[in-house]
């Protein structure tokens, strides 16, 4: 990647290079919506400047804990925030309406990992799996983030455990994986740049939000039939007991021994 953005990431659907057009609403965005839109002024209104009302964005998005919804590919910005909780799909969902509705330009890359950052807690066999990132446009470039995905109680107990084990990938993190974004520096938890064995294998493109993802991309168009919906509930259902167990392994104290200075509510 490049050391201002997710740049390097090439494949997949050509897109836009046009800032403005990423400002624009989707039903599942709900950019306009009051509820959005009041979330977003809220969050920001001590802030100054686009980049540190981006951070705010982030940092409630990545408040919210970790856990699978059930159907990523069609939840909107809206149920994410009733449920006050998501995966790398809604949660993304969720903060790129934020952006949009601050008038911040703001997109998903999807991407395909391999399977073994979910080791762990998902048992995927050798079947990658799609991953998005949010992008945001800051001072003059595309900046890429995928740590708001992992809570931060849910984030410090996974490479606790990865540290323990020796592991580099589980439980939805790396061992290195980013916890903090800055919003002038690209932040990835899921991978690492500088593990090539981490990075992604297919690099899809830029959408707006996942049902146009998967919707426009026939290998992938099946997942939104019912059999492939009720699939990824029941795998969801332990998806969600399994981060909750570890969530709650780690005590309070050993969170604050990892360094970080920002524990969120780790309640689901």
């Amino acid at each position: 990647m490049s050391k201002r953005g997710s740049d390097k990431f090439e494949g997949g659907r050509k897109a836009s290079s046009e800032p403005e057009r990423w400002l624009s609403n989707t039903p599942l965005l709900n950019t306009h919506h009051p509820k959005i839109r009041l979330m977003a002024i809220r969050l920001t209104q001590l802030r100054l400047g686009e980049r540190d009302k981006a951070v705010a964005c982030f940092e409630h998005v990545q408040r919210l804990p970790f856990g699978c919804l059930g159907d990523g590919t069609g939840e909107s910005s809206l149920a994410v925030l009733k449920s006050a909780r998501g995966d790398c799909h809604t949660k993304s969902t969720l903060l790129i309406a934020l952006l949009r509705s601050l008038d911040i330009p703001a997109r998903l890359r999807f991407v395909t990992l391999k399977p073994d950052f979910l080791w762990g807690i998902l048992d995927l066999g050798d079947q990658p799996v799609e991953h998005c990132c949010a992008e945001v446009w800051l001072e003059g470039s595309w900046v890429g983030v995928d740590s708001h995905v992992v809570d931060l109680p849910l984030a410090k107990a996974a490479m606790q455990r990865l540290t323990e084990q020796g592991r580099t990938l589980g439980y939805g993190m790396h061992a290195q994986g980013q916890t903090e974004w800055d919003g002038r520096t690209p932040s990835f938890g899921q991978f690492n740049t500088q593990d090539a064995g981490s990075l992604p294998i297919k690099d899809w493109g830029v959408y707006d939000d996942p049902y146009q993802f998967y919707s426009s991309t026939p290998y992938l168009r099946n997942k939104l039939g019912w059999a492939s919906r009720v699939k990824w509930m029941l795998g969801a259902n332990l998806v969600n007991r399994r981060v909750n167990a570890l969530r709650r392994s780690v005590l309070p104290g050993n969170l604050a021994a990892t360094g970080s200075t920002k524990v969120a509510d780790s309640s689901s």
